[in-house]
């Protein structure tokens, strides 16, 4: 089972902005050391607690800093950019990276950055899907382009000019392209389907219930395609140290509970509390954060935590990654430590 990294990032709002970019880019660097293989960066513009603001430009900020792990884009909210915009930026980082590149998109989910953008009242999923089949069309045509859509049209018809070399968008490092990720956070069956047919990858969020993951397992295993990388997210907080588990893993006071609690509040505004449930059509359905984080998070000791994975692993067959979900380093040591133990002693037994 490969291991990998998730972060939104999520921080207090009131944390210095510098001091978080800096830890974020630190996790990462760490994660490289410690044998990770992946790691996505999220992005939103207009959140306070989710301080990354370009997932690309972090990544470009990480080239030269990490060695062998993959840099993932977690997501490009494909909405609230220009296709060609992301085909061209995606290009010249993934031949940065030499190939060391995952591209994960989406329609996004943060309401204050659609209302920004104008897309709030706009099917963004059909904008999703149109911007990526032209990206994905850039990439595999020769110039010069000539693409229609209902939101973009892409034309360098009257100004391509082959002896000045101009009017062509760069191709990736990898062909005929990076590898592609969605995040499955909501209960359509159909959608995770068609993202497999497309010859994407999944990641399913830390958010989900055990019955939902058990959907996505069953989708995963009756599909025709059988090198399907299906990565289950997961908070994960391992030490040694019993004061550890319950004051900083567990606690309402820990940063664990701090990200369940943001994102419970955020889907609770947006009417999406159905995310959370077991039971995502039923209305009546509390949500205990208490019960939730037991469900959650795999907290433990080294011996609890090789346990708790390979139940995981055995209940869902076809994950293929584990995704760890990195949260604010409320403690430096601790956080550390805890990803020190994952890596170094947890997965080998796996």
């Amino acid at each position: 089972m490969k291991l990998g990294y998730f972060t939104f990032p999520m921080h207090p709002h009131k944390k210095n902005y510098y001091k978080s970019l800096i830890e974020d880019r630190e996790s990462i660097i760490l994660a490289d050391k410690l044998g990770f293989q992946e790691a996505f960066i999220g992005e939103h513009l207009s959140d306070k607690c989710e301080k990354i603001t370009s997932c690309m430009n972090f990544i470009s900020s990480l080239v030269f800093d990490t060695k062998k792990i993959k840099l993932a884009t977690g997501t490009l909210n494909l909405p609230h950019s220009h296709p060609v915009t992301i085909a061209a930026q995606v290009s010249m980082i993934d031949t940065m990276l030499k190939g060391r590149f995952i591209m994960g998109i989406g329609p996004g989910s943060l309401v204050s950055d659609m209302e920004m953008y104008q897309t709030l009242d706009k099917n963004r999923l059909e904008m999703f899907l149109e911007s990526i089949d032209h990206i994905l069309n850039i990439w595999k045509m020769k110039a010069p382009y000539n693409l229609k859509g209902k939101y973009w049209n892409i034309s360098t018809m009257k100004t391509y000019n082959k002896n000045l070399f101009i009017g062509e968008v760069e191709k990736p490092y990898q062909r005929p392209h990076p590898e592609i990720v969605v995040t499955s956070l909501g209960a359509s069956i159909k959608g995770l389907e068609q993202a497999i047919n497309r010859g994407w990858n999944i990641i399913s969020s830390n958010f989900l219930r055990d019955n939902r993951l058990e959907e996505h397992n069953k989708v995963i295993g009756d599909s025709k395609r059988k090198n399907i990388n299906w990565r289950i997210a997961k908070f994960v907080f391992v030490s040694q140290n019993k004061g550890e588990l319950e004051n900083y893993g567990m606690s309402s006071k820990g940063p664990i509970f701090f990200c369940l609690n943001q994102i419970y509040n955020k889907l609770k505004k947006a009417g999406r509390l159905d995310i959370l449930k077991k039971n995502p059509n039923d209305k009546k359905e509390k949500i205990n954060l208490e019960i939730l984080m037991k469900e959650l998070v795999i907290c433990g000791d080294i011996k609890k935590v090789i346990e708790d994975i390979q139940k995981l692993k055995h209940n869902y067959s076809n994950m293929k990654t584990l995704t760890y979900v990195n949260v604010d380093w409320k403690d430096k040591k601790i956080s550390e430590k805890s990803m020190k133990l994952l890596a170094e002693k947890v997965i080998p037994k796996i």
